[in-house]
């Protein structure tokens, strides 16, 4: 081979190298990122994951409970009120995802800030018949300020670890696409 064509022949070989080396470096760095597509690219990872904090709220009986008690499963807590127009929108979707994706390793809370707490929230769930959507109250929004929330609907994701990943403020469609991606992505973790 003529000495010519040798000298252009390295460029192109050590280039297609340090390609193929890079493309290799993306795409495994991409599987170690939840995916944000279509209305996730509202959802926001925390910058430094932290574990959710032990305040407890309660079930329809009354019981306390703790993020910790769900150690194991990755969690979908929204925060939502009767009287909100964004999270009525958004609860039949969030009732989709609990039938379809409720396992020993994913569940939704969906917890009423109503200050009525049961008496109010039970039966409006009742009449948009979301019985499969499990009903949690944190009527003081003790539970709510402690993880941040200003705003409802707001939905924030924990993993199986019980550490806070990231939050959505605002209404979603929570059984789409891109949304069951993001869920099973940290389902898998």
């Amino acid at each position: 081979m003529p000495t010519k064509i040798k000298t252009y022949l390295k460029p192109v070989l050590v280039a297609s190298i340090v390609f193929s080396t890079l493309m290799a470096f993306f795409i495994s760095g991409a599987e170690k990122m939840p995916p944000l597509a279509g209305s996730m690219q509202k959802f926001i990872l925390n910058q430094r994951v932290t574990s959710a904090p032990p305040i407890a709220f309660r079930d329809p009986d009354g019981n306390e409970k703790v993020v910790s008690d769900f150690r194991g499963q990755a969690l979908l807590i929204n925060f939502w009120a009767t009287w909100c127009a964004p999270c009525i929108r958004e609860l039949p979707s969030l009732a989709r995802l609990q039938t379809e994706k409720k396992s020993s390793k994913f569940t939704v809370l969906a917890v009423s800030t109503d200050l009525k707490g049961k008496k109010i929230a039970a039966p409006f769930l009742d009449r948009l018949n979301l019985t499969s959507l499990p009903l949690y109250l944190d009527s003081e929004m003790e539970f709510a300020r402690a993880l941040g929330v200003k705003t409802l609907p707001t939905t924030i994701l924990i993993d199986r670890t019980g550490n806070v990943v990231g939050s959505l403020v605002g209404h979603a469609e929570w059984d789409s696409a891109e949304a069951l991606a993001l869920i099973d992505y940290f389902r898998r973790q």
